[in-house]
Formats: C-alpha cells, structure tokens, sequence
C-alpha cells in the first residue's frame, strides 16, 4: 500500500531556505557587536565602599563631615513600603529637595569658610529595607551638591 504523494518525494530538487538563515546570522553579528563583554560593569556609583566601620568614624572625626541617615518607615507594609525617613547628621530632613538644598547650603559654607570640598567626606547610611531609590536620591543630592568624597556605611 502506498501513501498518498509518496511518488512526489525524491523527483523534486531539494532547496535550501536561506533567507531565514541569512537573517540569524545577521542577528547574531549585531548581538555580539553591540555585547563585547559579558562582565558586570561597575562605576555607576564611583563611591568607597566601606571595608570596616572603625576607619570611617576616625576620618569623620577630622574633618566636617554629612551623614544622611536613611531609615524606613514603620510599619514596614503597604504603603509605608515605599516611604523613608530623611536624617542629616542626626537632623530630621523632610524630602529630597530639602536634602539638596540643605547640601547646598553646607557646601557653600564650607567653601566661605575656606574647606576643600573634595576632602569632606558624605556618608549615605541606609537601613536594610530602605528602596535603592532612595539611597540613589541621596548619592545624586551629594553630587548635585557637589561633594566627590561619597561613602556607604554598612547597613544595619
């Protein structure tokens, strides 16, 4: 018993699809052309991490120094989730803007007063369930303002 069109298979030529092929190899080039590497890129926040807590309390001590506190607001659910509470060097802060001005200011009193800006140093201290948006705000307000001595504490 034959199957029906089996007479058809072999008598014909058989042809290669090359356009969809054409089109993956094409895609491929221009994959690995725009990825060159594949390694994790740091520098976004070109900071000093912290190694040890005991090291950055003495360089507090010798020069003025900015420690913005960034704490969660209790309870920790629904939309507090979201909320944090703003400290400069144990000062309430109501809100980004206010911490920009507020660094503003510092900056241009420290410069009235003679300091090298580049050498006070900004510590972001941030609580373990503070949204990264947060701790971003508050290294961008540092820049904004200006300051290039920018740390993380390790959070608590």
């Amino acid at each position: 018993m034959k199957m029906p069109g089996a007479e058809r298979r072999g008598k014909g030529k058989v042809e290669l699809m090359m356009t969809p092929m054409i089109d993956i190899v094409f895609n491929l080039v221009i994959f690995f052309l725009l990825m060159p590497s594949f390694e994790a890129t740091e520098g976004y926040l070109p900071t000093n991490l912290p190694s040890t807590q005991g090291q950055q309390r003495n360089e507090m001590k010798k020069t003025d120094s900015f420690r913005i506190d960034l704490l969660h607001v209790e309870p920790w659910e629904g939309d507090n989730r979201s909320k944090v509470e703003i400290y400069v060097n144990k000062e309430g802060i109501a809100d980004n803007h206010d911490l920009r001005a507020k660094l503003r200011l510092a900056r241009q009193n420290l410069e009235a007063g003679g300091k090298d800006i580049t050498k006070v140093p900004v510590l972001i201290s941030p609580d373990m369930v503070v949204w990264h948006k947060h701790v971003v705000a508050a290294f961008d307000a540092a820049i904004d303002a200006g300051f290039k001595n920018i740390q993380f504490s390790v959070p608590k």
